[in-house]
């Protein structure tokens, strides 16, 4: 493939390089060595298929080829508390890309998965070096892919644009994605935390809703009221008491519109 693939992608930073390959095991573990070795930031790698690509908690993604597999190398420069907002823009941003690329309603559950009328059609996993020095943002788009080519997982069954009846140029998707991306990473990086957690908000499935948050030594269960300044969930618990919840495997009782 050409490294010239997308010669106007018109960013300053993310793109600036751009690694095609034809096929990987995980564009994630690809980046991961290179952000460990002292590669540019904004370098992207982008793979027509995944033989092995992997979600939040080492899941198993389907990768086939007609998706858009990439992840890209980001040096923040934040504070480590700070860190997780970035996969929170990095789902913003691509939800936005797509409800500019096909006018679908995209909508983020928390934390950083992207929905279209309550099904899955992104995945997005960030992974960081010590200390928050690197992070890597996976983003993984079912694109233009055959919905019997998608797993149906029970509680969030997968979808693809093309399922949905919008195939995309990918070359041009790719593009909005990494124009969003720089857009709200420059946001970030400027200290615009609340402006971040604002851009999330636009575009939550989660908020309001009652929903059940699976975590490793509980479940519980209650209303998502907000996120706090760091992107951990609020969850208002029936008897009035809010939970603040780091990590866990949502589900939202109601689908959202």
């Amino acid at each position: 493939m050409s490294a010239h693939r997308l010669p106007n992608i018109g960013t300053r930073l993310i793109g600036r390089y751009i690694r095609w390959h034809e096929s990987l095991p995980s564009t994630n573990d690809v980046a991961l060595r290179l952000a460990e070795v002292g590669v540019p930031e904004g370098t992207v790698i982008v793979a027509e298929e995944q033989t092995a690509g992997r979600g939040r908690r080492g899941r198993a993604w389907a990768s086939p080829r007609g998706g858009i597999w990439l992840s890209v190398i980001l040096r923040p420069g934040l504070p480590v508390e700070r860190v997780p907002l970035i996969a929170l823009s990095a789902a913003a941003a691509t939800a936005r890309a797509i409800r500019e690329a096909t006018g679908l309603p995209a909508r983020v559950k928390w934390p950083n998965d992207v929905l279209v009328d309550g099904k899955k059609i992104v995945g997005i996993l960030a992974e960081a070096g010590a200390g928050g020095e690197w992070v890597v943002v996976g983003i993984g788009i079912n694109a233009n892919i055959p919905l019997d080519a998608l797993p149906q997982a029970t509680g969030y069954p997968a979808t693809s644009l093309q399922a949905l009846g919008h195939p995309v140029d990918q070359d041009a998707l790719i593009t909005l994605v990494l124009r969003e991306l720089e857009d709200g990473y420059d946001l970030l990086r400027s200290g615009g935390f609340r402006a971040t957690l604002r851009r999330w908000r636009e575009m939550a499935d989660t908020l309001g809703r009652q929903v059940r948050v699976e975590m490793p030594d509980a479940a519980i269960e209650g209303v998502a009221q907000d996120v706090d300044e760091t992107g951990a969930l609020l969850v208002r618990l029936d008897g009035g008491s809010v939970r603040r919840v780091v990590a866990g495997d949502l589900h939202v009782r109601e689908v959202g519109p």
